[in-house]
């Protein structure tokens, strides 16, 4: 690992303010260790409308002007940009608000980043290339292809990781800006009785304990290219899980190689397993 994303702001106004769980000793202590700190900034609020923050000069530049000010107050590296589920009519906003933010970044030698979904044709204003133009890095996330809320499914098959590579590259993303994020977690689906689906996250061991309890066996489905399990449980609900582990995630990072990616990224650190970062370390310049 040669950076690490704390996630610390997050938009809270529609004038662009941004609340803040900034550290200075996180900080020290990452550089202690010899990484770099790109603290992100999320816009995850409910209450707070994306597009009308990035719609106007006023509020995007108290946004810059706040988040480079943390930059310089804490030391920071970088500054990652995870605004996601963007609506249409925030496409151009975004654009201008990274435009705006890069000349800040690079004024004060702080690298710029963004994590992107994997682009599909409801996503397009994203406009990768235009990113491209002015950002250090692109993050596309290559999970969540099932969520929360959604029909049981892995959430990254190879196969989804893959299009999340290739559909950004052909976007007009450079491949040496392009950083491929995997995740460390998966879920496990319960589909009740009545049809009902739910699931609930869970890092690699718990993941594999659960399994194992459950007195299921996993076994590699080509299709995802994960070990894949089901069972009932005690209260009768037929349970699936579609495992992430050395194996599964192996297959995803050759892509780095393969596509000669400027890196990886992965959602969220303690989820792991210490045995996969031998498997990422093969993979990754």
């Amino acid at each position: 690992v040669n950076t690490i994303s704390p996630t610390w702001f997050s938009i809270i106004s529609s004038d662009g303010s941004i609340s803040s769980l900034a550290d200075t000793t996180y900080v020290a202590q990452a550089h202690g260790q010899n990484l770099e700190v790109w603290a992100l900034v999320d816009n995850f609020s409910t209450e707070i409308d994306t597009a009308e923050v990035l719609s106007r000069t006023s509020s995007r530049q108290n946004l810059v002007n706040q988040l480079i000010g943390a930059a310089i107050q804490y030391n920071l590296d970088g500054i990652n940009i995870d605004f996601e589920s963007l609506t249409e009519d925030a496409g151009d906003g975004y654009i201008q608000f990274l435009r705006e933010m890069s000349i800040k970044c690079r004024k004060n030698g702080l690298v710029l980043s963004v994590d992107d979904p994997v682009p599909m044709s409801f996503n397009t204003h994203y406009q990768r290339a235009e990113q491209a133009d002015v950002v250090d890095y692109i993050c596309v996330m290559g999970y969540d292809e099932h969520y929360a809320g959604s029909d049981a499914g892995s959430v990254a098959s190879l196969l989804f990781s893959t299009a999340g590579v290739t559909e950004t590259l052909a976007a007009g993303v450079p491949a040496e800006k392009l950083v491929l994020g995997i995740p460390f977690y998966t879920r496990l689906w319960r589909t009740d009785s009545a049809g009902n689906v739910s699931s609930e996250a869970y890092g690699m061991d718990t993941a594999a304990y659960i399994v194992s309890e459950n007195g299921a066996t996993a076994s590699w489905d080509e299709t995802t290219g994960q070990d894949y399990a089901e069972f009932t449980d005690a209260e009768g609900n037929f349970c699936q899980i579609w495992l992430e582990n050395e194996a599964s995630l192996e297959e995803k990072v050759k892509l780095v190689q393969q596509y000669d990616l400027g890196g990886t990224a992965a959602w969220k650190l303690g989820f792991e397993r210490s045995t996969v970062w031998d498997v990422l370390q093969k993979y990754v310049k």
